[in-house]
């Protein structure tokens, strides 16, 4: 049988990467599917390369992604914050397009020759392996949500496409733990309830996006682990050799910091949002600093564009400061070395947010800076540690520095909740892969 991994892989992204990886090692230990694609990711051949060549390196086979993001192409380093007019327009120009033309697609998917004579050949190329698959999943993450901005009742659509796709076709559908919600915006919740009715399986990966779902859908929807708990850390001697390259140990107290562009979607004011962002996190790193720890600030994501490009606002933090105990760890590293480099730090504070659960599930204390729907509150509220998450736009100097060292005063405690709940990571793994078993009683 054929199995397919939806939306498209990141390698730039690692926490998305591991999500893709994690979600291909799942479906492959059901012992149902002897072939399983992933999409690929980009542009052209330049992005291609960028996005996909470590998923190839590890041997992921690939089909072509068809349908391109509506902020396509590269972006200024300026509008990691807010976009221009101009870019918006570009937006929803292709949006507009790209829906009319999906939307046609779906409506003839299930006649390979009428796609074959109407679409070009990278299009019917894609089709014809939907039609060929028997399964369809949709990878662990966190995108199924609206603040109510313009652009939601497309973005919407976007993500859901090949989920619309597969169901056409009649394919199962299994949605991996994700996180869900808020729903606002025209249509958003409509859509949801449209497709996600027909799903086969469905997991929410924290108990706050399944209450928010349940409540939209009216049914109990399960919670399982999100994929990023079951990655198995890359070699150790990788990981020391990129310390011993930054002149760090094991002995040293490391801190690593993710932070990350933000646009704060549904607020007025996303440039005085960030600049406070920033600011608290720079008077953290100088507080952190002085009290004697090292400091890494880490690459999590490295792209597409430059709002999801971390090194952008780590460029603007390091304009605050300048000390001799941060480091810059710039990495282009892929995520399960990523998660070993992760596991000789002492601390953790991280806005991306599986830069979080790789710290965790290393028994890396953590404080997670939320922000993208209910991921951050709700994982850390699973763990008992729901103190140490604060939403981005809550941030401030003050109640950083607190949450730092209420949790180094903490440390033992915590450490101790993390060895007890690591323990049912495997248990939850085995559960979804008993649910997609039984999905194919005959099997």
């Amino acid at each position: 049988m054929k199995a397919i991994i939806v939306p498209g892989v990141s390698d730039l992204n690692k926490g998305d990467q591991a999500l893709v990886w994690e979600s291909h090692r799942l479906v492959k230990d059901t012992g149902l599917y002897n072939e399983i694609f992933i999409l690929n990711s980009g542009d052209n051949e330049e992005e291609k390369n960028l996005l996909c060549s470590q998923s190839k390196e590890h041997g992921y086979e690939m089909i072509e992604n068809i349908l391109q993001h509506p902020r396509r192409g590269r972006h200024k380093s300026d509008e990691h914050v807010r976009e221009s007019k101009i870019e918006l327009a570009k937006q929803v120009k292709n949006a507009s397009l790209d829906f009319l033309n999906t939307k046609f697609l779906i409506s003839i998917a299930n006649d390979l020759s009428l796609v074959k004579k109407l679409f070009s050949k990278k299009v019917y190329s894609t089709i014809k392996e939907f039609s060929e698959a028997d399964a369809v999943f949709v990878k662990g993450g966190g995108f199924i949500h609206a603040y109510g901005e313009k652009t939601a009742p497309y973005l919407m659509w976007y993500f859901l496409f090949y989920v619309r796709l597969a169901q056409k076709m009649n394919k199962k559908v299994v949605f991996l733990p994700n996180s869900f919600g808020p729903f606002k915006g025209l249509t958003v919740a409509k859509q949801v309830r449209s497709v996600f009715n027909k799903l086969d399986l469905i997991y929410a990966r924290e108990n706050v996006s399944a209450e928010s779902l349940g409540e939209l859908l009216n049914k109990k929807i399960p919670v399982e682990m999100d994929l990023g708990f079951f990655l198995q850390k890359g070699s150790q001697v990788e990981a020391l050799k990129i310390l011993k390259k930054y002149n760090l140990s094991v002995e040293d107290k490391i801190v690593g910091i993710t932070i990350r562009p933000w646009r704060f979607p549904g607020l007025n004011n996303p440039e005085e949002l960030y600049e406070n962002y920033i600011k608290s996190v720079a008077d953290l790193v100088k507080s952190i600093s002085e009290k004697g720890y090292k400091v890494a600030l880490c690459n999590q994501s490295l792209g597409p564009n430059s709002h999801e490009d971390d090194r952008n606002a780590i460029l603007d933090l390091l304009e605050k400061f300048n000390h001799p105990n941060v480091v810059w760890i710039n990495e282009n590293l892929s995520c399960d070395v990523l998660k070993a480099v992760y596991s000789n730090f002492y601390f953790y504070v991280g806005t991306r947010f599986h830069s979080i659960i790789f710290s965790l599930t290393s028994k890396v204390p953590s404080i997670a800076i939320g922000y993208g729907g209910n991921k951050a509150k709700g994982i850390m509220n699973d763990f008992g540690l729901d103190k140490y998450v604060i939403q981005i736009q809550d941030v401030t100097t003050v109640n950083l520095i607190e949450l730092f060292d209420d949790a180094i005063e903490n440390y033992d405690n915590i450490t101790d909740s993390l060895s007890n709940f690591i323990n049912i990571v495997n248990e939850s793994r085995e559960r979804i892969i008993s649910d997609i078993k039984g999905l194919y009683p005959y099997k």
